[in-house]
């Protein structure tokens, strides 16, 4: 595989401020830096196991969302899915950052 799957936890066009009650997730496949793909997906009525195996299921390796519990932050990594929680803001802004950073 030669691109990055990432999700955004999203509410309201914005990084939603609770991964695990989030509406939505939006997708983005990168590489080198660039999006090349994206969709997003409502997760609405998806419990806390559901979103772990959604993700892995998807093939994420990045989660990018806002406040998130120990033990599903934990889940998410047991399953090779890194996190970047505590992030707030615009979708696009904070996604043209880590493309920036280089982090994704």
């Amino acid at each position: 595989m030669d691109f990055m799957r990432i999700a955004i936890s999203v509410f309201n066009g914005k990084i939603s401020p609770r991964f695990d009650v989030a509406p939505k997730l939006r997708l983005y496949e990168i590489k080198e830096r660039k999006i090349t793909k994206e969709k997003e997906i409502s997760c609405e009525g998806w419990d806390d196991i559901d979103r772990v195996h959604r993700l892995k299921e998807l093939g994420v390796k990045i989660l990018v969302c806002g406040g998130i519990p120990n033990y599903l932050c934990e889940s998410l990594l047991h399953n090779d899915i890194n996190v970047f929680p505590w992030v707030s803001g615009d979708v696009q802004d904070v996604l043209k950052k880590f493309l920036r950073k280089g982090i994704v």
